[in-house]
């Protein structure tokens, strides 16, 4: 801010720093949060969660929509419960399959915008998914940008075919990441 302050008057147009930084840390939902629960809810992604791109077709689009996604599937209820508690998204018990010890199995799952609000959060504490975290940031970054919005009336939207191309690498790139066919 002080740098902006010496500029002359109406010699810049836009200036972006670190909004997703300064929104994140004052959202009512991390204000609270501490490093150590950061760093345990990544340790949890890390070992137990897939991190991808979900990919759905719509009747009234032409194109495919690319969602991002966290999801977390555990025997351990207090764990996906707190995660749910303190992220929000879903949380909810499988009905089947069962664990092979024949527990069952509960599911956190977070899309989209939230989804991406999470990994900003804990990414830097990511071992062994920041990969797969990278990709579904970016996947949101193509999202926000103002020029890949999608073209057509309220039925049959079309989007640009170098965005598509854009999305449906990062779609297959999340699923080679994550050692899916």
């Amino acid at each position: 801010m002080s740098v902006l302050k010496t500029l002359p008057d109406e010699s810049v147009d836009l200036v972006v720093t670190s909004p997703y930084e300064y929104l994140y840390q004052t959202h009512p939902r991390y204000s609270g949060m501490s490093e150590l629960d950061l760093a345990y809810i990544a340790g949890l992604v890390d070992g137990e969660a897939y991190i991808g791109i979900k990919k759905t077709h719509r009747k009234d689009c032409v194109s495919p929509i690319y969602h991002e996604r966290i999801q977390i599937r555990m025997i351990n209820e207090n764990a996906i419960h707190f995660i749910q508690e303190v992220l929000g998204g879903n949380y909810y018990q499988e009905l089947s399959p069962y664990s092979k010890s024949g527990h069952p199995l509960y599911c956190y799952q977070a899309t989209d915008k939230l989804a991406c609000e999470i990994l900003l959060k804990i990414t830097p504490y990511l071992k062994v998914k920041k990969e797969s975290a990278k990709i579904v940031l970016q996947l949101r970054d193509s999202k926000n940008d103002p020029q890949a919005r999608r073209r057509g009336g309220p039925t049959r939207r079309v989007m640009d075919s170098t965005i598509l191309e854009t999305r449906e690498y990062l779609y297959k790139r999340a699923k080679e990441v994550n050692h899916i066919d």
